[in-house]
């Protein structure tokens, strides 16, 4: 039922990603930094909500929480659509923040609510399969769409989506795990989980800002980079975004769930982290529409690889009590990191030009890669 959730919600925001840039800058007629400003005020407050709404849900349960979550952000899109300027976009994108971030943790934490410490990973994976096959085909329909019957159409067809899997919210059945019920071989197969999970979850914290800020400095920019610079229509741009994106994270989950159950998941973090970095940069030194499509394919397919491991390694390092709690706690400062690097991009944009934005996504996502060397691996070693 979660995957369900999962692929409807990503299908129904994704549908609209190739051409809000856009929309916001040429027809609500936004400055570059009015832009990143969009972008920046929906964040924060996705930021403020996540660990409050961590914290109710590991205390209350995650089901209320999560369906009125879901339901507020089927209006947003609507009055998207509806606008006349820019300005008129603010108390929306607030309303879409709110409700992202009372939802978006509750469903990862469900993920973890109903695996267990072996099949966590592959959980992991699968449900980011489910979120990714709506990120993959979505953009290319936004796009086609966009071009057919207007710039606006996509934002009313996201509402109705999220409309329409709100009822699944209200049958799903409540995860939240009572601490009591943990098996005590589980809590033996941890390694210091309840002494030093704070120290995790600032480790990881900090990873999620840093990487936040390599993520958030270029996605209001890259549709309008894209379309200054290539002889493109909105169609393109929805490739671009299915495959360069979609297509690209679904593919390494699978693997990336097998190596976070074969390698050291630091490792993974770190070599993942650092290989995808050059390609967030060389993504804006693109000559021609196939090498954008390349650039930002290796850089989200690399980078994405680590998801099964970075979610199950916090996971293990922290007690099952607290889950909700600390993936608000991550939610939060990944949007708190995306909320910083949207405000910068359109300022890095107009003030040192448009390549500028890269270069900080790629020195960003570089030093994130030195992070995980300060994580201890959960799992016990094999005696010999």
């Amino acid at each position: 039922m979660l995957s369900i959730v999962f692929l409807v919600s990503s299908f129904a925001t994704n549908l609209t990603s190739p051409i809000w840039s856009i929309y916001i800058k040429n027809y609500l007629h936004a400055s570059m930094t009015e832009l990143g400003f969009v972008f920046s005020i929906s964040n924060a407050i996705a930021a403020i909500m996540q660990i409050l709404s961590g914290f109710l849900s590991d205390k209350y349960g995650r089901k209320g929480l999560h369906a009125l979550g879901t339901l507020v952000a089927a209006f947003p899109p609507l009055m998207y659509a509806l606008a006349n300027n820019w300005v008129d976009l603010v108390p929306w994108v607030m309303l879409s923040g709110f409700a992202m971030g009372l939802y978006l943790p509750i469903r990862w934490a469900i993920v973890a609510d109903a695996s267990s410490t072996e099949t966590m990973a592959s959980a992991y994976s699968w449900t980011n399969i489910s979120w990714l096959i709506g990120s993959t085909v979505a953009p290319f329909l936004g796009g086609v769409a966009a071009d057919y019957f207007g710039i606006r159409f996509p934002f009313f067809a996201c509402s109705a989506l999220i409309f329409a899997v709100f009822p699944l919210t209200l049958i799903m059945q409540e995860t939240r795990r009572k601490p009591q019920a943990v098996a005590l071989k589980e809590i033996n197969e941890r390694v210091n989980v309840t002494s030093g999970y704070m120290f995790v979850v600032l480790i990881f914290s900090l990873i999620n800002i840093v990487q936040g800020i390599g993520i958030g400095v270029t996605s209001p920019v890259i549709p309008v980079f894209v379309e200054s610079n290539f002889p493109v229509d909105y169609t393109f741009i929805g490739i671009l975004y299915a495959i360069g994106f979609g297509a690209a994270s679904i593919i390494v989950q699978i693997p990336g769930g097998k190596w976070s159950n074969l390698f050291d998941r630091r490792k993974v973090m770190f070599v993942t982290f650092a290989a995808s970095s050059p390609f967030f940069l060389l993504f804006a030194y693109s000559r021609n529409t196939m090498e954008l499509i390349i650039f930002m394919f290796l850089s989200n397919a690399i980078l994405n690889a680590s998801w099964p491991a970075f979610q199950t390694l916090m996971m293990e390092a922290t007690p099952t009590s607290k889950w909700g709690l600390v993936n608000g706690i991550s939610a939060t400062t990944f949007w708190v990191g995306q909320m910083v690097g949207n405000a910068l991009s359109g300022i890095l944009w107009e003030v040192w030009g448009q390549l500028a934005p890269f270069y900080a996504s790629a020195v960003a996502i570089g030093i994130s890669a030195l992070l995980p060397l300060f994580l201890k691996e959960t799992r016990m070693k094999k005696k010999s």
